[in-house]
């Protein structure tokens, strides 16, 4: 019997379309480690099998024909990439202020005469 995962307990908003996900991590194969982001609510049409660990976070496999349904205490889950409306490219946050610049000329140094040092 599938769980369900906590309605709101590691639930963030996409940076693109603001929608609710999960951060989860690839339990094994050769992504093993790497973070991937989940819709917020299980999906019967999901490819992805989730599950808590210990501490809490999410292990995610991929639903393949060895093991094609969740097993008990897995939950069928969507990668958020496939579903995102958002635009593709990554937003980013806004500047508190204008870039600075550097001078293109230097101005002279206390004591120094506008052309150099002259003797």
């Amino acid at each position: 019997m599938p769980t369900t995962p906590h309605p709101t307990r590691g639930v963030t908003a996409c940076t693109r379309c603001g929608a609710a996900i999960r951060w989860a991590t690839w339990g094994a194969g050769p992504q093993r480690g790497r973070r991937v982001p989940l819709n917020a609510l299980p999906s019967p049409a999901g490819g992805l099998a989730a599950h808590t660990n210990g501490p809490g976070g999410l292990v995610v496999r991929e639903l393949d024909a060895e093991r094609p349904e969740p097993e008990l205490l897995e939950w069928k889950a969507l990668a958020h990439w496939n579903s995102c409306t958002g635009n593709s490219a990554p937003q980013q946050a806004p500047r508190s202020r204008p870039a600075r610049r550097r001078p293109t000329v230097q101005p002279p140094l206390w004591g120094q005469q506008p052309g150099g040092w002259v003797r």
